[in-house]
Parts: structure tokens; C-alpha cells; sequence
């Protein structure tokens, strides 16, 4: 969902094509045409067709027998995903995957089929049905259509909340771990990922810096698969699962708290709640570090991917994406203070030393 590219030198380009700021109408119905694209797309993809052209190209009738489907109707949907340049079709009715397509294969290298089909999911779509309702009332579209908080949500559905782990896993790419690269493992030789789910990012973590050791700490349910993936990974010996609820209680004892991609998903009051849990763990060390990953929004009037995440956030979670002054703000409350600054406008790595 990061690292898009403005459609223009200049800084203040709306994060769209150029070819769909012609003029008002066309830039109305170009973000109409985006759900066209989107729903076409998740149906190629519930179907397998990614993993039907991984050995080459194939006709829409040959697809649509293996996939067991009506074939008129598939040919469509595969020509809507073509004409959003998802797949390519040549003149005799034949379908090959571009690059994008390669990552929606199941188990592609580098693949976020997962996260996709998570993001496209009717719990991650149906609240935007309403965000009118969030902005009038405050309380989430998402908890006025489903009746229940989003994370209630997943605990009461193993389903839901399988799509939304494994979504997780892929969320992260190389740019994310690129953040550590300076990571000074004599000096940060134990880090509590906190939040970190089935510990996925923290085993990378560990796997690119050999001198290091961790620990995830979250919910029972979050951590279920967690000694599975620190095997898978390798890191086993140097990893381990810590029940929290991280509202409440961190655990001491570690060198640097990192909390990724997941405080963007609470209200300001709820954010500091527990990152003063942090600040509790961390007591008299004052050698140790506050890691905060997380999106950091430009300034007014400068187009931002996360301005529109923004939306979902707000929609879906309750929570927001934040601005330099809003985080910092948020740090010195729960007793931090800011080490750098990095720059906005893309997922980045916030430091903070205890105070």
C-alpha cells in the first residue's frame, strides 16, 4: 500500500494517473472505473486464474474449464482485468500475466495475493458504504454495519481472522526491513516486537541481524502460529511468544520496543495508553529505544497515500495516520522524546528515547 508514486514532478501531484486528471468528469469516473477494475480483479483471483498462467499464456475456454466456470463469463471478467493492465490479452483472445499479476499467484515469491484478498474482503469494503455515518457520528462504519468492533470481529471469526494473519505476513516488503539496516546489535541485542502478531516481521528481523534476540509480544490468539514461523525462519533458538495484553502490561527487560504498522489502528487516547505501558517497561533504562513503524503524513496542501488510508483507519478502526506533531505530541505524553527526524510521506522508522 506504500511507496506509490506521484503522477508528476511536481510534489503537490495528486496521487492518481495523469491520464485521469484531464478533467473533472474524467477524474470522477476514472475513480469509478477503480471499483470496475478492483471487483473484476478479486474474481480472478478467487478463481485461481494467477496460478492457471504460471506456465504460460492461456485462451479464455481453456481457462474457464479448468476453473470449472461458464467460459462467456469468465472472458469478460479476464478482458475487464486486461483493460486495467492486470492481465494482457493479445489479439487472438489469449491472457498472460504482467508482473502484478505474478504477485497474486498463490505462494508467489514476493507475492500479496493475501493482502489483496484481505484489503478487497466485504469487512474491509462494506464500511466504505458509510464513512458519512463515522464522520457524523464518530463511531466506525465498520462497528455500525457489523455490529461489533473489527477486532471482536476476527476473534469470533477463524476464517476472517486466518485471511487477515496471512495478509499480514505479506504485508511487509524488503523496504521495511531496509529501516533496520543500521541496527546496532551490540547495543540493541534483545527487542520486544509488541503487537507483532505471529511474529513474522521480527523473525526477518532476526534472520538479517544474527547478534540479536526478541520476543512478540501480543494476544494469546495473535501468537498462536508464532513458534511455527520462527521455525520456519530459522530463528527458533533466538525468538520467542509473549502473552500480553499490551493495553494493559509490556514485558520489561528489552533493549528496544518496536511497535509496526499497528497504532494507526487506534484513537490518540488509546495510542498512548500503550505506549506508556512501553515507557512502564522500559523504567530507568535510558539507553533504551521506542521503534515506532508507521506511515508519516506531509504537511497540508502535499498529496499523501496515507491521506486515504487515512480514511480506512477511521472507517474501519477508529484510529488515524499522523502527521510529525501529532506523534511526537503522542510520545511526550507517554514520557518520550523524538531522536531525528525522517521524512513524511511514506512508511518510515519513528525513534523515541525515554525521558
Amino acid at each position: 500500500m506504500d511507496g506509490a508514486q506521484f503522477a508528476a514532478d511536481d510534489g503537490n501531484a495528486p496521487v492518481l494517473p495523469a491520464a485521469a486528471r484531464g478533467d473533472a468528469r474524467a477524474l470522477v469516473f476514472h475513480l469509478a472505473a477503480v471499483k470496475w477494475s478492483i471487483g473484476a480483479l478479486r474474481a480472478v483471483v478467487q478463481l485461481g486464474i494467477p496460478d492457471l498462467l504460471a506456465d504460460g499464456p492461456g485462451r479464455g475456454g481453456e481457462l474457464a474449464a479448468l476453473a470449472g466456470v461458464d467460459a462467456s463469463r469468465l472472458r469478460r471478467v479476464l478482458a475487464a482485468a486486461a483493460t486495467a493492465g492486470v492481465l494482457v490479452e493479445d489479439g487472438a483472445g489469449r491472457f498472460s500475466l504482467t508482473p502484478a499479476a505474478e504477485g497474486l499467484r498463490t505462494g508467489g515469491p514476493g507475492g500479496f495475493r493475501d493482502v489483496f484478498l484481505f484489503l478487497t474482503d466485504p469487512m474491509m469494503w462494506r464500511p466504505y458504504e458509510d464513512v458519512a455515518h463515522t464522520v457524523r457520528t464518530g463511531e466506525p462504519a465498520f462497528d455500525h454495519l457489523f455490529g461489533e468492533p473489527f477486532y471482536e470481529h476476527l476473534r469470533r471469526d477463524p476464517v476472517a481472522s486466518d485471511l487477515f494473519d496471512r495478509a499480514m505476513v505479506q504485508n511487509d516488503g524488503p523496504e521495511t526491513y531496509d529501516l533496520f539496516d543500521d541496527l546496532d546489535a551490540r547495543r540493541h541485542r534483545r527487542i520486544a516486537d509488541v503487537g507483532g502478531g505471529r511474529g513474522s516481521f521480527l523473525a526477518g528481523l532476526l534472520s538479517r541481524h544474527p547478534g540479536v534476540t526478541g520476543a512478540v509480544c501480543d494476544h494469546p490468539l495473535a501468537i498462536a502460529g508464532a513458534a511455527d514461523e520462527f521455525a520456519r525462519q530459522g530463528v527458533a533458538d533466538r525468538a520467542e511468544a509473549i502473552e500480553t495484553d499490551f493495553f494493559e502490561k509490556v514485558p520489561p527487560g528489552f533493549d528496544a520496543y518496536l511497535v509496526k504498522r499497528s497504532l494507526q489502528n487506534w484513537s490518540d487516547a488509546e495510542a498512548v495508553r500503550v505506549l506508556a505501558r512501553v515507557r512502564e517497561a522500559i523504567g530507568d533504562d535510558r539507553d533504551a529505544r521506542l521503534w515506532i513503524v508507521n506511515h508519516l503524513l506531509t504537511r497540508s496542501g502535499v498529496p499523501d497515500l496515507g491521506k486515504l488510508s487515512d480514511i480506512e483507519m477511521m472507517s474501519i478502526l477508529g484510529g488515524r495516520e499522523r502527521g510529525w506533531s501529532e506523534w511526537t505530541r503522542l510520545g511526550a505524553e507517554a514520557g518520550f522524546a523524538p531522536v531525528g527526524e525522517p521524512s513524511a510521506g511514506r512508511v518510515t522508522l519513528l525513534t523515541f528515547r525515554p525521558i
